[in-house]
């Protein structure tokens, strides 16, 4: 089932509409599936309808929205885990307001919540902005957690009175007010007593069965091969099932970031058609545009340019594409050594003492490496994926005070004891917020599917032990071990980069074009947002060579590229 146009709505807990909108705000009803007093709707995927059908006594063919809501009368919030797909879902009864999101975080939803007790809801951030009474400010704490994190992680969006729903979380008003909390399928969070090679073995069943359900009827159907343990995996199952798939690879002519020459080994391997996609600056220079005109909030992910470029090549070309998204969140990774020194033992030394180690170390070369495991303000800054702009930086480019506990990153990094470094950094791996692909898939309009998300598989995956998982010298070890059943490791086992983007080359080019856009003191930047001064001198600083600044420049053009474009936003 599809329902890919998205919706919106506005609800009053204490004076309920009888249904919401739809996505045209002039139409009601269209898009909706109501049955008495119950309206649903959907906005994504979901692959299992006929299983559910049957669960529920339907024939196997009964329309998606009707089995849905079906299932929510049987089993309620039950409904939920059961449903194999990546959605996000809208449930309104006579009293009641429940929004969803599938634990994959693959598709957005937003909530409004600052017009006296109504809630303005939406799929698409753009258009719920535009419903009557939602007004644009920049929250300033998410424009903070923007020049930290380089994107902004649910609930927060980068507007005041504006939430996006937690992956995995149900959010529920009513008259007696709003309640949100995760939602677990009976078996989430047991671990399985398995034998590893049994494990493997049921690894297997569970991704053909997820591939062979995101293939179906798929009559032009590629992958997504980077070369990396989990694209081409996937490759590797997909290629026995059919024997059309074609594997696309992104390409780069800097040998430090490309990929392809491990991924043509592997497509070689399986023997399929394999693509490898080289873009022009002309071609990213069209995609910075499109982004900084399209995304629904500030995101600088490197890679999302390159996403969108192959996204947008294979629209007209492919159907249907897997993606080996959703992996690294349900095996888990082990934070590299010196975090686990920085987090075990560093953290606990006084912050004077650290920086004077600091100090130390850097003045000596052979021991200038070590100097990380004591530079960190906080110990959850070692595990952040990109370099931006330190707590210190950002109060000087935006001249306030500045706090990250707010922050799902932060939040998460609490909740566990410092010796838990595989359990915490798994966690925040899914607390870090990867919306390229979302952003990508709005802009390029591909219907890109995601293997590894299936419910069951994911539930999985997770529930093994974590020797299962990783094994010192061996992460991801399950998944490792089923790739080398279908291809030798001689062809793949080596080191793994991952999804990357020459930036500091993109941004010096052209006598640094993009970058010297900041000189100009435009609207936002006349605006009290940020210190032009400071903003110029990163610039300035990046230009005259220091490409340690790289991401954290890019994080500003890419701010100013989108502002330019929202001046009812600050």
């Amino acid at each position: 089932m599809q329902g890919d146009d998205g919706f919106f709505g506005q609800f009053t807990p204490t004076a309920p509409e009888p249904f919401p909108h739809s996505t045209d705000p002039g139409s009601r009803l269209s898009g909706w599936t109501c049955d008495g007093d119950i309206a649903l709707r959907l906005h994504g995927e979901f692959y299992n309808a006929p299983e559910l059908a049957r669960q529920l006594g339907l024939p196997d063919d009964s329309p998606g929205g009707r089995t849905l809501l079906a299932g929510w009368r049987r089993w309620s919030e039950g409904l939920l885990p059961r449903i194999d797909g990546v959605f996000a879902l809208a449930i309104q009864d006579a009293d009641r307001l429940r929004l969803f999101r599938d634990p994959s975080g693959l598709r957005n939803l937003y909530l409004h919540t600052g017009q006296r007790g109504r809630v303005s809801f939406g799929t698409d951030l753009k258009g719920l902005m535009r419903l009557p009474g939602v007004v644009q400010r920049v929250a300033r704490h998410s424009l903070h957690e923007y020049l930290r994190f380089g994107d902004i992680a649910a609930p927060h969006t980068l507007f005041e009175e504006v939430w996006a729903v937690r992956a995995g979380h149900l959010v529920c008003w009513s008259r007696s007010g709003v309640e949100e909390h995760p939602v677990l399928a009976q078996d989430q969070g047991n671990t399985t007593p398995i034998a590893f090679d049994d494990a493997v073995d049921l690894l297997d069943g569970h991704l053909t069965r997820s591939v062979q359900r995101r293939l179906q009827h798929a009559e032009r159907p590629a992958s997504f091969l980077s070369g990396g343990i989990d694209s081409s995996l996937l490759v590797a199952i997909a290629s026995r099932q059919r024997r059309d798939l074609t594997a696309v690879t992104v390409g780069f002519d800097n040998s430090a970031d490309d990929e392809s020459p491990v991924a043509q080994r592997i497509a070689a391997h399986v023997d399929i058609r394999h693509e490898i996609l080289k873009f022009s600056r002309s071609d990213y220079l069209g995609a910075f545009e499109r982004i900084g005109s399209g995304v629904e909030q500030p995101i600088a992910d490197p890679a999302l340019a390159s996403t969108l470029l192959a996204f947008e090549h294979c629209k007209n070309r492919f159907d249907v594409v897997i993606d080996g998204t959703g992996a690294d969140e349900g095996s888990g990774l082990m934070p590299p050594r010196h975090v686990r020194l920085a987090v075990q033992y560093a953290s606990v030394l006084p912050r004077p003492l650290r920086t004077g180690l600091t100090g130390l170390l850097r003045s000596v070369p052979l021991l200038e490496g070590y100097a990380p495991v004591t530079d960190f303000e906080h110990p959850a800054d070692t595990m952040i994926r990109w370099q931006g702009f330190t707590r210190q930086e950002i109060e000087r480019l935006c001249g306030e005070p500045v706090s990250f506990a707010h922050t799902e990153f932060y939040q998460t990094f609490q909740r566990y004891p410092r010796a838990a470094h595989f359990e915490r950094y798994s966690a925040l791996i899914n607390a870090m917020p990867s919306d390229r692909l979302t952003q990508a898939m709005r802009l390029g309009g591909l219907p890109v599917r995601f293997p590894f998300c299936e419910s069951r598989t994911d539930r999985f995956v997770r529930s093994l032990p974590v020797e299962h998982r990783y094994l010192p010298g061996e992460p991801k070890r399950i998944l490792r071990s089923l790739l080398a059943r279908h291809v030798p490791r001689s062809i793949w086992d080596g080191p793994k980069r991952g999804f990357s983007f020459p930036l500091g080359e993109f941004l010096a080019a052209d006598d640094y074009a993009l970058v010297k856009r900041l000189r100009d003191p435009g609207p936002w930047l006349q605006s009290a947002l940020m210190t032009h001064a400071q903003v110029w001198q990163y610039a300035s600083e990046f230009m005259a060579g220091d490409r340690r600044l790289a991401f954290r420049v890019w994080t500003l053009v890419l701010l100013g590229a989108w502002l330019e474009r929202q001046e009812d936003t600050y």
